[in-house]
């Protein structure tokens, strides 16, 4: 018998959540940016947290946007499965 696989409600709410707020973020940062011509990116900091530690970690000729797609994706999968995530259950 093999486990089936439940998703949590609670735990999707909290990660779509958390990747609303990562999305609404850059959003204004992209916003902001375009906006003013001496921005150089320092607000792109603000994304740090929502990347964080993963991002310390690799190399630096690696970052770019799709690690920091990774690293967020990553996060909320953690969050999903802090929140309830994913459960087993027997098939009897």
């Amino acid at each position: 018998m093999r486990p089936e696989f439940r998703r949590s409600r609670p735990g999707a709410i909290a990660a779509g959540v958390f990747l609303f707020a990562f999305l609404a973020l850059f959003a204004w940062i992209f916003l902001v940016a375009s906006k003013n011509s001496a921005d150089s990116g320092e607000s792109g900091i603000l994304l740090l947290p929502f990347a964080m530690p993963w991002v310390m970690w690799l190399p630096v000729e690696w970052l770019g946007l799709w690690a920091a797609v990774l690293c967020v994706s990553l996060n909320a999968l953690i969050v999903y499965c802090l929140a309830g995530g994913l459960r087993f259950r027997k098939k009897a």
